[in-house]
């Protein structure tokens, strides 16, 4: 039984890494799922055990990126280690650009913005259980973040993770980054 979860994960692992790969290569419209499944080396009837879509596998990507970058900031504090947090969340996106262009080239930005938006209610969840600041703060400041970081990988991620950090930082409430 072991190994055929193994095997499970194995299978799930290569088509994400598959379409990772064909994504650099072509846009996301011209990839099928038989160019995935010969990519990792899976028969059809596997992609279809675990995806309906090849949306399923982005979304199912993403949400493996967002899980790894949960883990790095759980023992940090959002309101000391706020900019190290956006550094963490800036590299994650920079590591992954060439998804993210594609993603964005295909009208799917939604997914990034459920993520901006799910890592801001994570990091300010106890300020708005607080009151100090609002949820319609908090999905203002979401937007926000969104556009910039969508123009910065529109424009090719030129600044460093660091920069946008630090520029992103200017514009968060106070309220936001005081104990």
């Amino acid at each position: 039984m072991r190994k055929s979860r193994e095997d499970s994960i194995n299978s799930q692992k290569y088509i994400m890494e598959a379409l990772n790969a064909l994504l650099h290569e072509q846009r996301l419209q011209d990839i099928t799922v038989t160019d995935i499944c010969k990519k990792a080396g899976v028969a059809r009837v596997t992609f279809y055990k675990y995806y309906s879509t090849i949306y399923d596998v982005m979304r199912a990507t993403v949400d493996e990126k967002v899980e790894q970058f949960s883990g790095k900031i759980a023992n940090l504090d959002p309101h000391s280690d706020l900019q190290r947090i956006i550094e963490y969340v800036i590299e994650v996106l920079d590591y992954s650009e060439g998804i993210l262009k594609n993603i964005i080239n295909s009208n799917m930005s939604g997914i990034l913005l459920d993520y901006i938006n799910y890592g801001i209610e994570m990091i300010t969840e106890e300020d708005v259980k607080n009151n100090k600041i609002s949820r319609t703060q908090v999905l203002f400041l979401s937007g926000g973040i969104f556009n910039i970081i969508h123009d910065w990988i529109k424009r090719g991620s030129k600044e460093s993770p660091q920069l946008l950090a630090q520029e992103l930082i200017k514009l968060i409430p106070p309220s936001t980054l005081q104990e």
